[in-house]
């Protein structure tokens, strides 16, 4: 028995000298000076600390988080791991403090005379103190008007933390039926990354407002939990749930549910095919204000883009299948783009079965401007009507 238990012992010895010697550990993280904020900023991002075992997914993670801060330049980020003598590692973080203005002032007025603004303006002050606080402005002057005041924090492991309020005055028509909605609402958020390939968000809601249509005015209050999920690593793949529990007699609650799914495929250096799909369905009974709506370049205003049509469309279900293909014209630069939409929206009364394909198609170019991808489409609604035309910053799909 004694034989055995030293036998063992000497196992387990050997084993944990093993572990040892394999076990690679970070022993020192350098961060380079910032003009505001300090090197605690960084710091408590970190998802590791001196002496924790170093991966690889760690370091990607870090990454993710830091970038998506929103506080750091992210064209001169860099972030790298060098393995020592001893095979441990130290971790060098080179980060500048980005610009207090989301949109620079000169960017601005480049924006509006370029028409890239449209009607309305987002204005972010990037942790002006150097403390993770930041503050937001945004201003709408078209038929859904608002003017809304917010805060962000960035807490620890890339937790932000933001409260937003929202003053609106709606005067729109969808489905041939006019609304207007005047009110206002309080938001708090919370987006987190537990990996390099996730990121959660969770929010609470409380609206109240004028609700009126066919000239009958109500009031609707609303508290509304929402979580949002979004995946991306070969795939995107995004999941949002919401349910909105009415404090009055006036509205029954209702519950919503959105999908997304995108995937790119390489065809070559010079060229690509992107796939995505859109779907969403909510109650029967969720009021025309807070129903999906449809049409045009409607995506900045929170709409389902079916590019060749009017935005005027409204339901509780909805499907959307878009193709582009995008080829290189001139060196990375400029590209151009091809592009296929079908869709379907149904209101509550209707099912899909009832509807035809809403089939849109057209051409557009890209270009990968150092202010990020600046986009100009047209698109055609089987020549049955007028074509769209759109220029903006990112993806119009």
């Amino acid at each position: 028995m004694k034989k055995v238990m030293s036998f063992l012992t000497v196992l387990i010895f050997i084993i944990s000298l093993s572990l040892s010697v394999n076990a690679q550990t970070i022993t020192e993280i350098e961060i380079s000076e910032l003009e505001r904020s300090s090197k605690d900023l960084i710091l408590k991002q970190l998802p590791y600390t001196e002496g924790d075992i170093y991966s690889e997914q760690k370091l990607i993670l870090s990454r993710k988080i830091i970038f998506n801060s929103d506080l750091f330049n992210p064209i001169s980020l860099k972030l790298s791991a060098q393995k020592t003598e001893n095979n441990n590692f130290q971790i060098y973080i080179d980060a500048q403090d980005s610009g207090i203005f989301m949109i620079h002032p000169w960017e601005f007025a480049v924006r509006k005379t370029t028409g890239l603004l449209g009607e309305k303006f987002e204005q972010k002050i990037r942790n002006p103190q150097g403390n993770g606080l930041s503050y937001l402005f945004a201003l709408d002057w078209s038929n859904d008007s608002y003017q809304e005041y917010g805060l962000e924090y960035l807490g620890e492991k890339g937790r932000i933390y933001s409260f937003n309020f929202r003053d609106f005055d709606r005067d729109l028509e969808f489905n041939q039926q006019v609304f207007k909605s005047k009110g206002n609402f309080y938001q708090f958020s919370l987006e987190s990354i537990p990996t390099a390939e996730i990121k959660n968000q969770y929010s609470l809601k409380f609206q109240e407002n004028n609700y009126q249509i066919n000239n009958f005015i109500q009031k609707q209050q609303y508290l509304i939990p929402e979580y949002n999920l979004r995946y991306n690593k070969n795939f995107s793949f995004e999941v949002e749930l919401s349910r909105a529990f009415s404090l009055n007699d006036n509205f029954d609650d209702f519950s919503s549910f959105e999908l997304n799914l995108n995937k790119e495929y390489t065809l070559s250096e010079k060229s690509r095919i992107i796939a995505d799909f859109k779907g969403g369905f909510s109650s029967d009974n969720t009021p025309l204000n807070y129903q999906f709506t449809a049409g045009g370049f409607s995506k900045i205003d929170g709409g389902i883009p079916i590019r060749g049509q009017d935005y005027d469309f409204a339901g509780t279900k909805y499907i959307k299948n878009t193709l582009e293909y995008h080829r290189m014209l001139w060196r990375r630069d400029l590209w151009g783009v091809i592009f296929i939409d079908n869709a379907k929206i149904a209101a509550a009364d209707t099912e899909f079965e009832d509807l035809s394909w809403e089939n849109d198609a057209g051409l557009g170019v890209i270009y990968y401007s150092f202010l990020g991808p600046i986009r100009a489409d047209i698109a055609f609604d089987n020549g049955d009507s007028s074509p769209k035309f759109k220029i903006g910053f990112g993806n119009s799909f």
